[in-house]
């Protein structure tokens, strides 16, 4: 909807031709951010009567879970800037009775008058933005004095990966991280929270770990990642070809992991 965005990831669901895919990988990865969510909700603590705003709701399943917590007398505005996405929440919320709109947007660009929201919440969103600082600008703007802003945000450069070849894989996952538009977003949103003038801003790291080799690092396949750096130039085919196969001798011997730290700040509006 105008903001631009980083070619990468889930910035092209709509584009993709597939976007089954990435609800595949939404759903698969879900159970490892379960933790970060519980933090989430006890920070943004939505009560009964809320309006709540979800930027980048995806399949809908945090903006059930609030919706449970505002009950029939809140609200909850479940906004996403993929069409595919959205109808997706819609079929899972079907019957459900709760108090959830969906709608197309783009948090640049947020459609709703100022003060609308008693609290506003971001999950591995900014992270694909080229200014996330517009985007925390126009939360900030629609959310009323008093209220709460949690955005969560990984750092790329804190995704750790085992691998025989140490050198090859700092190659690789540095490219991939650079795939994001703010990869260094986690690291930056304390500062982001401070020069927008929220107050009592708090800031929670967790890491999740992943052993699971057909996720891969949580995006992108484990091939899609080397083919990526591949296609850039940035390693050789035979290069792409023994990284993965290292991985694969790790995960036959029940060894493959990995891990990505998650920073969630919070902060209220004056």
């Amino acid at each position: 909807m105008g903001t631009p965005m980083h070619p990468s990831g889930f910035t092209a669901v709509d584009r993709s031709g597939n976007p089954e895919h990435y609800v595949r990988v939404l759903d698969r990865a879900a159970p490892l951010w379960r933790d970060i969510r519980a933090a989430i909700h006890a920070r943004l603590d939505a009560r009964e009567g809320g309006r709540i705003l979800e930027v980048g709701c995806g399949t809908g399943e945090v903006a059930r879970e609030i919706a449970r917590r505002v009950g029939g007398r809140g609200r909850v505005l479940a906004l996403d800037r993929s069409a595919a996405m959205l109808a997706e929440a819609r079929r899972r919320a079907n019957g459900a009775d709760l108090p959830v709109v969906y709608q197309l947007g783009d948090v640049c660009r947020l459609p709703f008058p100022n003060n609308t929201f008693d609290g506003c919440r971001a999950e591995r969103v900014f992270q694909h933005l080229e200014d996330p600082r517009a985007a925390l600008a126009e939360m900030c703007r629609v959310t009323r004095a008093g209220g709460r802003l949690v955005v969560a945000e990984v750092d790329q450069e804190t995704r750790v990966l085992d691998s025989p070849d140490r050198a090859l894989t700092r190659r690789i996952l540095n490219h991939y991280g650079d795939q994001n538009a703010s990869p260094w977003i986690g690291r930056a949103l304390p500062r982001f929270f401070r020069e927008a003038g929220l107050t009592g801003i708090t800031v929670n790291a967790q890491t999740i770990t992943g052993t699971d080799f057909a996720l891969g690092i949580w995006g992108l396949d484990l091939a899609g990642v080397a083919e990526r750096a591949r296609a850039a130039g940035v390693i050789s085919a035979a290069e792409a070809a023994a990284w993965l196969e290292g991985l694969a001798d790790l995960h036959r011997a029940g060894h493959y992991f990995t891990a990505l730290t998650t920073f969630i700040v919070s902060g209220m509006k004056l």
